[in-house]
Parts: structure tokens; C-alpha cells; sequence
């Protein structure tokens, strides 16, 4: 299939919220191409500012040489080398999803019918493998878990800005053994969550305990432990909570196999202020 019909197949699909077998249709569709995601590391960017948190640790992650995909809402928010798919790509990765759609839909019909979210989801996890990136985020700002955006297993999970309710319930979602990063809270929620952490096990780094900001002279210190790590200047359209929370998401997929230095966290942020802010 060339894109036009990639884009043709997609328009004919029911746009419908997910259901029950969303996960379960997306998981069998990745299975049959041989699980494309476990080609690279998956972070899970959730929450508010989810975002601009994943373009903040693209910008560390690829200053670093790890080539990162971006996967939001739609085919438009498939995004490679800081822009959209392109046709050949896009042709080729929804060739092979639109072929395990049809594959379940054969073979295993009490699933249902992909819906055009589902497809999106695949073909993006496709591309990013067929195109050899080193990382894919995968960003829900609404913190739904019934999105087929939680059907790969990630190797990272990052929580932005979230209220009581979504912060819980994200957390009771990490798989077993997967680290997380939290973004800073405040003092009664930072109580809270170091107690969901502990009684889970999760191996986290949380946002006002193990990293933080300090903002001195117009300049941005990010902290480790209490300890200066780097100092950058603020980025336009960027919170610097969302600021402090992508360089940790990048620190943390860092320690999964991709090194990292303080010199590229700095170009990283300045490749990124270089690039103006997308809403």
C-alpha cells in the first residue's frame, strides 16, 4: 500500500473510544509482527504537560545519539527526526499493520474490529522499529488506560502533572520491575506517592525527593539528591516542572542502555530552545 491508501484504510476505520479488547486486539496485532516494540525502549509518558515533558527528553535523548519517535493522538502525531512520517514510511509501516489487522480479523474474529486509534497505535510502533529508533514515547495527556497506547509493555514510565485519582491509578499500572519517574509535588502528594512507591516496590525517581529545580538569575539548576547536575536556561513553552521531568525521563531511560553525559543534556536542551514551541 502506498500512503494514500494507508491514509484511505485508516478514514475507513470506526473512530470509536476504546472497549474491553482494545489492549487484548493491539497486543495479538503485535505478536503477529513479531512485537516490533521490544526492538527499542518504549518510555510511557503520561499526564499533564506529557507533551512537552517527551519533547524535552527527544531533544537529551538525540543529543546523545538515540535516535527517539514520538507516538501522540493521531498519524500526524507520529513523529520522527523532530517531524512527521513520510510517505514511505508511513506506506510501509501501514501496509504491515493493515495486514495484521486483517490477519486477526481472520483468524481470531470474537477480538472485533481495530478501530482507527488501535491501527494508529500499531503502525506507529512499526515505523519506529522499521526506521531504527533507539527510544519511542508514547505520550497520553489525559491518562487513559484503556487506550491501546498501554498495550506495549514500557521499559520506563513517566507521570507528569496529574490529579489525586489519575496519580494512583497510573501508578497501580506500571508493570512489575519497571522503573518510573514522577514529576515534582507537592509536599502532601509527595508523601503520598513515596508510600505508594514503597509499598509497591516501584523503583522510582520522584520529582521534589530525587530531582528537582532551583531557579536562580534566570537560570534553571536541575538537581540530583540535592546535588547540581546541570544548569540551563528556560525553554519557551516550556514549564519548568515539564522542563526538570523530561531531562529526568531522559536520565532514566539513560541508565537502560544509552549513555549519557552532562554535555549533552545541555545540547539537547539548546537544540530544543532552537526549535519553536508546537501547541
Amino acid at each position: 500500500m502506498d500512503a494514500p491508501l494507508v491514509r484511505a484504510f485508516l478514514a475507513s476505520l470506526r473512530d470509536d473510544p476504546p472497549d474491553e479488547k482494545a489492549l487484548e486486539r493491539v497486543r495479538t496485532c503485535l505478536a503477529t509482527l513479531q512485537s516490533p516494540d521490544v526492538r527499542y525502549l518504549v518510555g510511557r509518558v503520561s499526564g499533564s504537560g506529557a507533551a512537552a515533558i517527551a519533547r524535552v527528553a527527544r531533544a537529551v535523548l538525540e543529543a546523545a545519539g538515540a535516535r527517539t519517535g514520538i507516538l501522540g493522538r493521531d498519524v500526524g502525531g507520529i513523529e520522527l527526526d523532530g517531524g512527521a512520517i513520510d510517505d514511505a514510511l508511513l506506506g510501509a509501516a501501514g501496509t504491515l499493520a493493515a495486514a495484521s489487522a486483517y490477519q486477526i480479523g481472520t483468524t481470531d474474529p470474537g477480538l472485533g474490529e481495530l478501530t482507527r486509534r488501535e491501527v494508529v497505535v500499531i503502525l506507529g510502533l512499526v515505523a519506529f522499529a522499521e526506521a531504527s529508533r533507539r527510544v519511542a514515547l508514547l505520550v497520553d495527556e489525559v491518562v487513559d488506560m484503556s487506550d491501546p497506547l498501554y498495550a506495549p509493555r514500557p521499559d520506563l514510565v513517566v507521570i507528569g502533572a496529574a490529579d489525586a485519582h489519575h496519580l494512583e491509578a497510573a501508578l497501580s499500572r506500571v508493570p512489575e520491575g519497571c522503573p518510573v519517574v514522577v514529576a515534582p509535588l507537592a509536599d502532601g502528594e509527595l508523601e503520598r506517592v513515596e508510600r505508594l512507591v514503597i509499598d509497591r516496590g516501584i523503583p522510582a525517581l520522584v520529582g521534589g525527593r530525587d530531582y528537582g529545580v532551583r531557579e536562580t538569575d534566570g537560570s534553571i539548576e536541575f538537581v540530583v539528591r540535592d546535588e547540581p547536575y546541570v544548569t540551563v536556561a528556560p525553554v519557551p513553552g516550556v514549564e519548568v516542572s515539564d522542563l526538570a521531568t523530561g531531562i529526568a525521563a531522559a536520565l532514566g531511560l539513560g541508565v537502560l542502555g544509552i549513555r549519557m553525559r552532562e554535555d549533552w543534556v545541555l545540547a539537547g536542551i539548546d537544540a530544543l530552545r532552537a526549535v519553536p514551541a508546537t501547541t
